[in-house]
């Protein structure tokens, strides 16, 4: 079930997070370049992990400041900014003190969070982190500022249709699994506009923790894949060489994206580090086989997942179907089609949040799977024959 997504301040932004799992420890994913905590639970490898985290903590994910469901900026955030999207995420779940789980461009902020707030964070786990992401002599696994340049006009030509080349070296295992890299694409998508996701990528080079390093006295697991090409895995060891209280676990594989792959060493590592106990490979598969059985059923995928802002055609491969099969039998369980029935949905949840909430239009209209508010108010008036804001009117006169 996709867990329930609510906003806290962070100064004038709206974050936006999401808390699973009851455990007594808690664990804060604190994602790379762009994110939507919503999508996430969309593919199923990715939601697998992140639950697979709820079973020994309680997990609190966010998007941060200019990404996902999060208010979106026009301008760099720092990262004392950064930092207070962190305290302001704990504060409004009530979390004293956490494991910071990081990915990619995340770990800078992670790294200097565990400096700056030593009392509020009992240790830090990175994959794929970077201290740095800017060519220098001293530290000549960064991109180059003529390689950036080209990451860049890449973003700018082919970021609306996700015609990324660069997207397949971040998962080589899946580079030519068409299914997956469309997610990927959609996932990145509504993870940043264009512009937004040019001035995140830009503000990667103002990136550079490598002076603070040798001060973070907090336990640190480093997590790398040898075959890394994004983030490589000397990266890994020139981080671990200056933190006095670090472990780098080296993996093999090539995949930048920790949910893809063999994930049972990475989450292994995650769960002695955190419990001090190592999970046995045989029930941690045994566990993710009972996930991908659920997966594939068309009923609980749409009643959990009939919100988010997906086509047809990713519903389809969400239940592990073609297009034309899903249709098929989507219409011998529904006796409707798929984009009716999402619709009505839709409408229905939207009528209630308008009864129980005091959410605004335009609010509901994008928490309930619209992306246009005109569209919105035009589909409830046909439905229920008063637009949305005379409905609630009325409703609440009664």
């Amino acid at each position: 079930m996709k867990p329930q997504t609510r906003y806290t301040k962070s100064g004038d932004f709206n974050i936006a997070y999401q808390v699973i799992g009851k455990g007594s420890v808690d664990i804060i994913y604190i994602p790379g370049w762009v994110s939507n905590i919503d999508m996430m639970w969309a593919e199923p490898r990715l939601a697998a992990f992140l639950t697979r985290l709820s079973l020994f903590s309680r997990l609190i994910i966010f998007d941060k400041r200019g990404t996902g469901l999060s208010d979106r900026s026009d301008e760099y955030s720092t990262m004392e900014e950064r930092m207070n999207d962190i305290n302001a995420v704990m504060d409004a779940t009530n979390s004293e003190k956490v494991f910071l789980f990081s990915h990619s461009e995340g770990g800078s902020v992670s790294l200097l969070f565990s400096l700056n707030y030593p009392e509020r964070t009992l240790g830090v786990m990175g994959f794929g982190i970077f201290a740095k992401r800017r060519y220098s002599e001293d530290y000549p696994w960064a991109p180059t500022d003529e390689e950036r340049e080209i990451s860049n006009k890449l973003i700018e030509d082919n970021w609306a249709h996700g015609d990324l080349d660069e997207l397949k070296s971040l998962v080589p295992s899946l580079a030519h699994d068409n299914r997956f890299m469309d997610w990927l694409a959609s996932y990145l998508r509504s993870g940043a506009s264009p512009k937004a996701a040019l001035i995140l990528h830009k503000q990667c080079t103002h990136i550079d923790v490598t002076d603070i390093l040798e001060q973070i006295k907090v336990p640190t697991l480093l997590l790398f894949r040898e075959g890394d090409i994004e983030i490589l895995v000397e990266e890994g060891r020139y981080i671990a060489e200056r933190i006095p209280n670090s472990k780098l676990v080296e993996f093999k594989g090539r995949d930048h994206l920790f949910w893809t792959g063999d994930t049972y060493p990475i989450l292994a590592e995650m769960e002695e580090f955190v419990t001090g106990i190592r999970p046995n490979r045989l029930e941690f598969q045994k566990s993710n086989s009972k996930t991908k059985k659920n997966e594939i059923d068309i009923e609980k995928v749409m009643s959990e997942k009939f919100l988010y802002n997906l086509k047809v055609e990713e519903f389809a491969k969400l239940c592990g179907k073609s297009l034309s099969a899903f249709k098929r039998d989507f219409k011998r369980i529904y006796k409707t089609s798929p984009s009716r029935w999402i619709k009505s949905k839709r409408l229905e949840y939207a009528k209630k949040l308008l009864i129980e909430t005091n959410l605004n239009i335009n609010q509901i209209c994008y928490d309930c799977g619209f992306i246009n508010s005109s569209h919105f108010i035009k589909s409830f008036k046909e439905k229920y024959n008063l637009p949305p804001h005379q409905y609630r009117f009325d409703k609440t006169k009664t």
